[in-house]
């Protein structure tokens, strides 16, 4: 679970805690009311997702995550917009198959309609090290 549960309510960080909190229970109402109708992800490979695709993956159980952990993070506001960046520890099944990975990810919100909603996001993977 991410590990900034004392961000106070309706901040960027608040927000992007429960982006995570929704994306671990596949929660689908969560995360549209997160998203905004024109947000776009853009996948480690290059691959390009729209708000419709990211729902359904969901909501299908094509993808289910089954562990969220940040690791680091950090919010930074400028008025209306604002970005997230999370280093997170990610487990679960995709089309069936199980993966596990350390990711980074970076999402562009805007301030609208009486709450944060991601309007840009992009992941990409950070090689296994060894300690």
């Amino acid at each position: 679970m991410p590990h900034t549960p004392d961000a106070p309510a309706g901040s960027l960080a608040a927000a992007e805690t429960e982006l995570q909190r929704a994306q671990l229970a596949g929660d689908v109402v969560a995360l549209d009311s997160l998203l905004h109708a024109d947000v776009v992800y853009v996948a480690p490979d290059g691959g390009t997702f729209s708000k419709s695709q990211d729902l359904e993956s969901h909501s299908s159980g094509q993808l289910r995550l089954t562990r969220l952990e940040q690791r680091q993070g950090s919010a930074r506001q400028f008025d209306a917009a604002g970005v997230t960046r999370a280093w997170v520890s990610i487990a679960g099944l995709a089309g069936g198959q199980p993966f596990e990975a350390e990711m980074v990810y970076t999402r562009t919100w805007l301030f609208h309609d009486g709450g944060w909603r991601v309007v840009q996001a992009q992941g990409a993977s950070i090689p296994n090290r060894q300690a």
